[in-house]
């Protein structure tokens, strides 16, 4: 987590009021309110305006964000499969160590909003979740801890991809997407949170494909009226290469869209797309050819820029690559931050990661690097004694249907951010989600599964292109 979100700022410039006679003293603030769970301290607003106004400022916001933060361990966050209701249930666990947890709590449940076309923000930006329905461009801003959202204005609506059921998405088999659109209409349209701390301010970048062709960028700001408006920079040629549904990463005042090759006879060059979430302005970083042509998605590993390289196929070798200053240089310093040797594994293990369509980098929890997976489990992986254990699947904690065993396009996994920062309404609009909360006492106790389902239709795969790879060098040599 970077610096200036865990540390809170000064008092005096960030009160919204001065103090009366009435108001909590800063050391009540400073030395107990801030050690409060977070159910505690909303209640306490209720006490007079006084207290309301000192305990939404946001000197306390920040204030309790950063001492939770220094006592807590990694939180998995992940969103039930559908069941039988119109409904999205959010759970989180804690990870001591990066050691397997024995229960989860349940956060909050949204009804008449399906879990079967949710997508959600890789990780949380200052406390709050994006989250939207993927068959339609309906975008909400949730603090998952709080239950307080707000729905943002209807935007435009963007192109489709070619209802031909012979359409394809451009991935492959070690990629986010699957083959085939997984729900219909699919939006060519990605969509990313991100916050300015000149400002203070969250903003929602929308990057889509309008129906006639154009591509175009838009931004929505968190308590401004005036809803969604055309960013200030103007949008890159090489935005048409986007994702589409795939939310880009956010990672110290910029997001990061890893962008599919621009032609077929570029297919091993991937691009990484930036954007300034202050200025409003693209950029691009660089990335070196052996990297690029591996690079399968980017994430945020512990406040860098993390870029997956996967060579499964080829040598049985899956690193991460961690980018320094990647938005300040022309040409960024890329490091190995690990590099896991599949046949150096148990064979159970290997076998089990050669199954996973995807692969992505939570953070470091106990030493160990959190990996969640398309399978809806999370890896721990030791650099130091070279051994990967599964600490989590889904399955244990709640009901997974057999055709939902894969999520349908990103992971159903990622973390939670305990914090009490609030959602300021602005120009919302009125499509408010329907949102309870769980109990304190609300949590399920992991449990045994009996069957483990295996999809080894990856790993087959896999080892089919090491064949004809061989077979292809063979063929070269003679």
């Amino acid at each position: 987590m970077a610096s200036d979100e865990s540390s809170p700022p000064n008092a005096k410039r960030l009160r919204r009021s001065p103090p009366s006679s009435t108001s909590p003293d800063h050391l009540l603030v400073d030395e107990i309110l801030t050690r409060l769970p977070i159910a505690a301290a909303v209640r306490l607003r209720a006490v007079s305006r006084d207290w309301n106004a000192a305990l939404t400022s946001d000197y306390f916001i920040l204030a309790h964000r950063a001492r939770a933060a220094a006592a807590r361990h990694p939180e998995l966050l992940f969103f039930a499969p559908p069941g039988a209701g119109n409904t999205t249930t959010f759970y989180a666990c804690s990870l001591r160590g990066g050691e397997p947890p024995a229960a989860a709590r349940e956060l909050l449940t949204i009804d008449y909003f399906s879990a079967k076309h949710a997508v959600m923000s890789p990780t949380p930006c200052r406390g709050l979740t994006l989250v939207s329905d993927g068959r339609a461009p309906r975008y909400y801003l949730l603090n998952l801890s709080t239950g307080d959202h707000v729905a943002l204005p209807p935007c435009q609506p963007a192109a489709e991809l070619d209802p031909d059921p012979l359409a394809w998405l451009p991935g492959g088999v070690t990629s986010y997407l699957p083959s085939r659109t997984p729900w219909d209409p699919f939006e060519l349209s990605t969509t990313g949170l991100g916050f300015d701390t000149a400002t203070g301010e969250h903003k929602v970048v929308r990057l889509f494909k309008k129906r006639n062709g154009e591509h175009v960028c838009e931004v929505y700001t968190l308590g401004k009226p005036g809803g969604w408006r055309p960013c200030v920079g103007r949008v890159p040629a090489s935005a048409a290469n986007f994702l589409p549904a795939l939310p880009p990463v956010f990672v110290n005042g910029y997001l990061y869209w890893l962008l599919r090759p621009a032609a077929p006879g570029d297919w091993q060059i991937r691009r990484i797309l930036s954007f300034s979430v202050g200025a409003e302005q693209f950029g691009s970083v660089y990335v070196p050819p052996r990297l690029s042509s591996r690079m399968r998605h980017l994430a945020n590993l512990d406040g860098s820029l993390c870029a997956v390289f996967d060579n499964r196929i080829g040598g049985d070798v899956y690193g991460l690559f961690t980018c320094s200053e990647p938005s300040s240089s022309p040409s960024p310093s890329w490091s190995v931050r690990c590099s896991i040797y599949l046949q150096r594994l148990p064979r159970e293990v290997s076998d089990e990661l050669m199954e996973e369509r995807v692969i992505v980098p939570l953070c470091t929890a106990g030493g160990k690097i959190l990996l969640a997976t398309g399978h809806h489990k999370v890896f721990a992986y030791d650099a130091g004694r070279n051994t990967v254990e599964r600490v989590f699947r889904m399955q244990e904690f709640v009901h997974v249907p057999h055709d939902y065993l894969k999520a349908p396009l990103l992971l159903n996994i990622g973390l939670h951010d305990e914090c009490i920062a609030d959602v300021h309404n602005g120009d919302g609009g009125e499509r408010m989600l329907h949102v309870n909360m769980g109990r304190r006492d609300n949590t399920v106790v992991k449990r045994e599964v009996t069957v483990e389902y295996h999809d080894d239709s990856n790993r087959q795969f896999n080892v089919l292109l090491k064949d004809l790879t061989r077979m292809a060098a063979r063929f070269r040599r003679t």
